[in-house]
């Protein structure tokens, strides 16, 4: 059986943390240095070493990007300035519902920078993060994981693995983990079962079969509010806030802001169901024909509740400390996907010194999601039960000093019902040529076909409709509604893509690229489309890039890229329910060191500087407060530098101890102030948190590992979805590992 670096798209000459190839920018294995792209691979070692056990996790140490705050309830990161919730992928295939994903089943994550559509079609403006799943490789394996720490963490995993005969792999991943957290009333509970099968029927064929079962449940949180210059003075005017800019409030970095009536939980959770089958077959023909035919089923039943601060803190209103407005819903947003990928790869030589490899590949997919949202609705404490929002409030103020507000409630103010239907037909082309040793050139081109059907209304119902009698249900209950409003939307577009790769010597290439995508006016989750967006042009990307790749050692990577990405049409958070369409430009550039630098010390090092700027807004001049204009505004979610830089050393040698004995860890992570929000009003300050950890090998097969995050006990804050959900960072915070092999 082949390795699992055979089997499928990812990563390809991995040791330790460096990856020295890849089959997910190109579509063909292709070495890192001979890729026009930026990318960082985070190997299984590096994940196991900084115990990176979610994708949020992973990605705090890749430069350039920034884990935003997902409103509590999803996976959402800003990639060279372009924020997202559906740029991800597993195994190169689309996976775009929103929830938090875990990182039981997976080999390595890979991020690619800058647009990629000519690989992944529409999206991906900023980049796009896929997971490498493990692969049944006939390799036995006997591995289980158990990890207990603060805030009571409690997590069990399981990796089995064999082959069952010369021609029949299995292999079986699992996952069950409950846990708190450091913020009030949270608690998570996921499982996941991943069993999966390799099939060699011919000597150059290969089946592989997977299902995965992921539940997540946990409690809803989106953060704290701030304070500025709308707190202290009433009336003052949005426009001149970024001069004077407010900052995340001086709350306890536990303290919730929302409603806790019956329970906290009752009416603040994030759930999801994920069903996934993936099937994918791979076969050589004797003349050298690469044939990959790739499927993959997922169904989502997604459905989150959430109160939260609805405005910044009012500090001379209400109650001594002030008060800020407390709002909620309820939000249904349903996905089942289907995508079938086919690739014909075959590599020939025009001459001794011209090689090409050609990639002809079709994608067809359908999407079928939905969004049905209900408002929160707020009675008195005399108040046993509000049915709908009749005669009650849908936002109530809270005292400051007390925001975890008793009040009976329910999600009975219908607002949303909206249903889409997606159908994906797309075509490219792509030739790889290696002209002598020193010059490599990738030249390719696709076409996106996308037919949307949006079926659906918002509320306030029209005249004579009964929004009581259809959408009075509580936070658990099915929400069904049926006003029709039906509006197709169809996108034609091609995306272009060039690189050409210089190598002056061996291990040493230097590249230019420019590529392109899009994105219906949409948006990148289908579910926000009005008779005036059907009619507007999608949102484009463009990105011009320049970097160089050396390849200092065969375990030691050095990379840098300068870039700028341009966006039309991107709409930017103005507020919790708000945005606005914009151009925007973000010009930067990235550095990163992955692998041995010597035979004891592995390291992973990134800095990434950038500069995002709104260029011009939709919007027009406001009579009544003329300094609110976006252009020139920083785009949310962008700090100006970040920095990451993680080290782990093997001491045994200073103890008399075997190779991998024991091991010291640490890293820093530094992020700079970002902006929140389009109106630049409040400042989320930059920080910078110090982890730590200690590996010990307690015999042939049990290790152990201990994880120190926030070592120095930082104030910091970690993500933001807007200027009034901003998240506190967790404090110093400690977990053991401990791994066994049988």
């Amino acid at each position: 059986m082949p390795s699992e670096q055979v089997l499928g798209y990812g990563p390809s000459g991995v040791v330790g943390y460096v990856a020295r190839g890849t089959s997910t920018a190109t579509k063909t294995n292709t070495p890192i240095i001979d890729i026009p792209q930026s990318i960082t691979i985070l190997t299984k070692q590096q994940l196991q070493d900084r115990a990176s056990y979610s994708l949020d996790q992973a990605l705090t140490y890749v430069p350039g990007v920034t884990v935003t705050g997902g409103e509590g309830n999803k996976d959402a990161v800003t990639i060279r300035g372009q924020n997202t919730s559906a740029d991800f992928y597993r195994d190169g295939i689309r996976d775009d519902a929103e929830y938090y994903r875990d990182l039981y089943n997976i080999q390595a994550v890979e991020v690619l920078k800058g647009p990629s559509a000519l690989t992944f079609g529409r999206g991906g403006g900023g980049g796009i993060i896929n997971r490498f799943t493990k692969k049944a490789d006939g390799e036995t394996i006997r591995n289980l994981e158990v990890v207990g720490g603060s805030f009571g963490k409690r997590r069990v995993t399981a990796d089995i693995g064999q082959a069952g005969s010369d021609t029949l792999a299995l292999r079986l991943n699992a996952l069950y983990e409950k846990s708190e957290g450091y913020r009030s009333y949270f608690q998570m509970e996921r499982y996941g079962v991943n069993p999966t099968l390799t099939w060699k029927p011919l000597e150059k064929t290969f089946v592989t079969l997977s299902y995965e079962h992921y539940h997540d449940r946990r409690f809803n949180d989106r953060g704290i509010p701030s304070i500025g210059a709308p707190s202290f003075i009433e009336g003052f005017p949005a426009g001149l806030a970024s001069f004077i800019p407010g900052y995340p409030a001086p709350t306890p970095y536990y303290q919730f802001f929302g409603n806790t009536f019956p329970t906290a939980r009752t009416n603040n959770f994030a759930r999801i169901d994920v069903n996934l089958v993936d099937l994918n077959m791979e076969h050589k023909t004797d003349f050298g024909l690469e044939i990959r035919n790739h499927t993959m089923f997922a169904s989502y039943r997604k459905r989150y509740a959430n109160t939260f601060p609805g405005e910044n803190v009012l500090l001379f209103e209400g109650p001594p400390g002030g008060q800020m407005e407390i709002e909620g819903y309820v939000h249904n947003t349903p996905r089942t996907n289907i995508f079938n990928q086919t690739d014909l790869v075959y590599r020939f030589d025009m001459t001794p010194e011209i090689k090409h490899t050609l990639l002809a590949g079709a994608e067809v997919g359908n999407q079928r999601s939905a969004s049905e949202r209900n408002l929160s609705c707020f009675g008195t404490p005399e108040t046993n039960l509000v049915v709908n929002c009749d005669g009650s409030a849908t936002a109530v103020d809270a005292p400051f000093l007390n925001p975890a507000l008793y009040l009976p409630m329910s999600y009975g103010d219908p607002r949303e019902r909206r249903y889409t239907n997606l159908d994906v037909a797309s075509g490219y082309l792509q030739d790889q040529i290696a002209i002598t040793k020193y010059i490599d050139i990738l030249a390719g081109v696709r076409f996106d076909h996308l037919d949307l059907t949006f079926r659906g209304a918002d509320f306030p119902l029209p005249p004579g409709a009964d929004p009581a009698g259809q959408a009075a249900e509580q936070a658990e209950g099915e929400i069904v509604d049926p006003i029709n409003q039906t509006i197709r939307n169809v996108t034609n577009k091609w995306s272009p893509r060039l690189g050409v790769v210089g190598k002056p010597i061996e291990d040493l290439s230097v590249y230019f690229a420019y590529s392109r995508s899009f994105l219906p006016a949409s948006s990148d989750q289908f579910v926000v489309l009005t008779p005036s967006l059907a009619a507007l042009q999608p949102q484009g990307f463009s990105n011009l890039e320049v970097g160089v790749k050396y390849q200092i050692t065969p375990r030691l990577l050095l990379t840098g890229a300068l870039y700028q990405l341009d966006r039309s049409n991107q709409p930017v958070t103005v507020s919790a329910f708000n945005a606005v369409s914009a151009n925007t430009r973000t010009r930067g550039g990235e550095i990163g060191l992955v692998g041995y630098i010597t035979d004891e010390w592995q390291a992973s090092l990134g800095y990434g500087l950038q500069s995002g700027r709104v260029l011009n807004a939709s919007t027009n001049p406001n009579p009544i407060d003329p300094w609110l204009v976006y252009a020139g505004k920083v785009t949310p979610n962008v700090p100006r530098n970040t920095f990451s830089f993680w080290n782990k050393v093997d001491v045994s040698s200073l103890f008399g101890a075997g190779p991998g004995v024991l091991g010291l860890g640490g890293g820093v992570i530094y992020n700079a102030k970002f902006y929140p929000a389009i109106d630049n009003a409040v400042i989320v300050p930059g920080y910078a948190r110090v982890d730590a950890a200690a590996y010990l090998k307690l015999s042939e097969r049990v290790n152990a590992q201990l994880n120190v995050e926030n070592l120095l006990g930082a104030r910091y804050y970690v993500a933001a979805t807007n200027n009034n959900n901003i998240m506190p960072g967790a404090p110093r915070s400690a977990w053991v590992t401990l791994n066994a092999k049988f």
